[in-house]
């Protein structure tokens, strides 16, 4: 009843199915791709990162020298400023540009309120739009 199947060799590799070469072609075009689109959306992952902490550097930056021109209580210490080369605390050496204007406002009669705007620049690189902060203000921190 229990029969035997005699199996050679010639019946085993008939049996057996491997890859073609096309095959193997296409799955590597395949995971090429998909590895390039890893690389490039990391690409863009990282700009966006390093784009977002210059701008986090120049606000920072702004805010630090805003408060120093608010806090002043006599106009005529004030003036326009322009600070080159600066780092993200305002020290010699960085890659920051500052420009600071104030202005008296208009119809002000006693003169004590004044406009300050703040714009910092980079310089080079990643995230090179200018970032301006503007304030009113009356001194003494006002």
């Amino acid at each position: 009843m229990n029969e035997r199947k005699v199996v050679t060799i010639k019946d085993i590799g008939r049996s057996q199915h491997g890859f073609s070469l096309i095959e193997i072609m296409i799955s590597m075009v395949i995971l090429s791709v998909g590895i390039l689109s890893i690389v490039g959306i990391q690409y863009h992952i990282v700009n966006g990162t390093t784009s977002s902490n210059v701008v986090t550097q120049q606000l920072n930056l702004a805010q630090r020298i805003m408060e120093q021109y608010k806090n002043i209580d006599n106009p005529s210490k004030l003036n326009n400023k322009n600070l080159v080369n600066v780092d993200h605390e305002g020290e010699a050496g960085g890659p920051y540009n500052v420009a600071v204007t104030v202005e008296n406002i208009t119809g002000d009669t006693a003169k004590v309120s004044r406009l300050i705007n703040v714009t910092v620049t980079r310089n080079g690189g990643i995230g090179g739009h200018p970032l301006t902060l503007r304030s009113v203000t009356r001194g003494n921190g006002v």
